[in-house]
């Protein structure tokens, strides 16, 4: 994978969590910024704070009961988490 499509795709996956993210859509805005405009060597810290993002956005979504909501989460982090992996991004 080039360095363009990496960031290009962690991006992509970023932007589909805003709509789930909810309270922490300037987070995930941040921390997409950061993904978009850092040197690729900071790209595995940031993929491991989205998957940690994205896990905490689950749990909310669980125990207040929304169901669409942590599917919609759930399947973003599954993702995030296949695209991180596969580009070597965590170990």
């Amino acid at each position: 994978m080039t360095q363009q499509y990496i960031v290009g795709q962690f991006s992509v996956l970023l932007a589909e969590m805003e709509p789930v993210a909810g309270e922490w859509q300037a987070t995930v805005r941040d921390l997409r910024r950061k993904v978009e405009t850092s040197p690729l060597p900071m790209l595995p810290r940031l993929a491991g704070e989205a998957v940690v993002l994205i896990d905490r956005v689950c749990w909310v979504a669980l125990e207040e009961g929304d169901a669409a909501g942590f599917r919609r989460a759930a399947e973003t982090g599954a993702s995030l988490r296949d695209f991180t992996a596969n580009a070597g991004l965590v170990p």
